[in-house]
């Protein structure tokens, strides 16, 4: 208990830290299928509203954003509405919590802002994204898949190693005033 707090501390300091988790594309994919029917769709700009009730917290310059930057958000649809969604990066991706990039090579593609639908939360629904992007990307021409996961977010581990992803690393931030100095330790 002194260590988690001694943790958060830091966190809303000078320090923060996430796990780096690694999915190698170019072994077997693993089929999750969810426990409810869906139908996979990457969004579109027609589907800003849709998405939006999903997210009404994400805030459409940041959705308008991302797409123009070259992201894709793979969603899943569920009686004519999105139930879960999660994105990608291949160029320019961006840890929030950390503030800072996360560095991306060739063939390597960054997931992040993975959200389900409170009502279906426990129907697999992020581990049927995950196999299907996995699919998408891996036919794409990509290698390996990353995604980071706060130490302290015990729930946010299940679905990516039921996937298949190990924990490769830590990506660590350490900011005084404007100064941030950024540890990478994987690859």
């Amino acid at each position: 208990m002194v260590a988690s707090l001694r943790i958060r501390i830091l966190a809303a300091t000078i320090y923060r830290r996430v796990v780096v988790m690694e999915r190698r594309l170019d072994h077997t994919l693993p089929e999750i299928a969810a426990r409810v029917p869906v139908r996979p769709r990457l969004l579109a700009r027609s589907d800003l509203e849709s998405y939006a009730q999903l997210r009404p917290d994400a805030g459409a310059a940041t959705t308008q954003r991302r797409l123009a930057q070259g992201h894709q958000c793979f969603a899943l649809w569920h009686e004519g509405q999105i139930v879960h969604a999660g994105w990608t990066a291949t160029r320019d991706a961006w840890v929030d919590y950390l503030d800072c990039p996360f560095p991306l090579g060739a063939g390597d593609v960054y997931q992040f802002d993975s959200f389900t639908a409170p009502a279906l939360r426990g129907l697999d629904l992020a581990g049927a994204r995950i196999a299907w992007m996995s699919r998408h990307l891996r036919d794409s021409g990509f290698q390996r898949l990353f995604a980071v996961v706060w130490p302290e977010n015990t729930a946010g581990f299940r679905p990516l190693e039921k996937m298949g992803y190990r924990r490769c690393g830590w990506l660590r931030v350490i900011r005084l005033g404007r100064w941030r100095h950024t540890i990478v330790s994987f690859r």
